[in-house]
């Protein structure tokens, strides 16, 4: 009598133990399944990271590059100007002296 409620009561614990083996064994692989898309997703979002990475320096370099030929073309405007302001004033001193030169003659 003893020996067979001892195996009813392991049986029992068996039964228990296999139905919750089963249980762990499904949450392990829907657990792999997610991390599988977690790893892919992890992938994807490095791989957007890094060309974001790229496209920040490229637009740095060429911002660089820009700001360089800005720079250099404001210099050689800036000299434009003074060789024109130059120009402008001996023109005005000359129209001066002509002007004077006219009154003094007249």
């Amino acid at each position: 009598m003893i020996s067979l409620l001892t195996d009813v009561v392991l049986v029992a614990a068996l039964v228990f133990t296999s139905w919750r083996t089963g249980v762990m064994y499904r949450e392990l692989r829907k657990l792999r399944g997610e991390n599988s898309v977690f790893r892919q997703t992890l992938a994807s979002a490095d791989s957007a990271i890094n060309k974001a990475a790229l496209a920040v320096v490229t637009l740095k370099s060429d911002g660089l590059a820009t700001i360089c030929a800005l720079e250099e073309r404001t210099i050689e405007a800036r000299r434009q100007a003074d060789r024109l302001d130059h120009a402008i004033r001996a023109a005005d001193l000359r129209f001066a002296l002509v002007e004077h030169e006219e009154r003094s003659a007249a």
